[in-house]
């Protein structure tokens, strides 16, 4: 547990520090609002939406809760700005490969939780569909306010 706690805190410093190189594509405003969205609906579908249905639960460690806290509030929301700047940057082609890996890796690190005791299954059964079809979605609605924040902020004249 305590590895993948250092690897999700070591991670989610490197991704903070990528956040640089993106800044080409998007205005350091924009980015914001959209980490923040990100960060929110990632935390929302996973962390806080799944747990009182019993699918999967935090473990009761602070190292759990802390790496939960971390991954679903900062690693998954840059990895998902990272694919939007694929999206801005290249063609559809690499953006697609991105979303397939991104969604990948949510549930790559799911099952690394199970297995370390991160996450527990309360009912013994844990279903990766669910989590490929709630990325899916999350990839569609951040997608979508992205376009959307951007001509908002395009329309105020606040970027050019």
């Amino acid at each position: 547990m305590f590895i993948t706690a250092a690897a999700t805190i070591i991670l989610s410093f490197v991704l903070v520090l990528s956040l640089h190189f993106v800044k080409q594509r998007f205005d350091g405003l924009e980015l914001t609002i959209l980490f923040i969205f990100s960060s929110y609906i990632c935390q929302n579908t996973y962390y806080k939406l799944f747990s009182p249905y019993d699918r999967l639960s935090v473990g009761d460690s602070g190292w759990a809760k802390l790496t939960v806290i971390v991954h679903f509030g900062i690693v998954l929301p840059i990895l998902l700005i990272i694919v939007l700047f694929i999206l801005k940057s290249t063609n559809p082609s690499f953006y697609a490969v991105s979303s397939i890996a991104w969604i990948f890796i949510i549930i790559v690190y799911e099952k690394i939780f199970l297995i370390s005791g991160i996450l527990e299954k309360s009912n013994g059964h844990w279903y990766p569909t669910i989590d490929a079809a709630a990325a899916v979605v999350i990839l569609f609605i951040t997608t979508f306010v992205m376009k959307k924040i951007h001509w908002i902020l395009k329309k105020e004249q606040v970027i050019t």
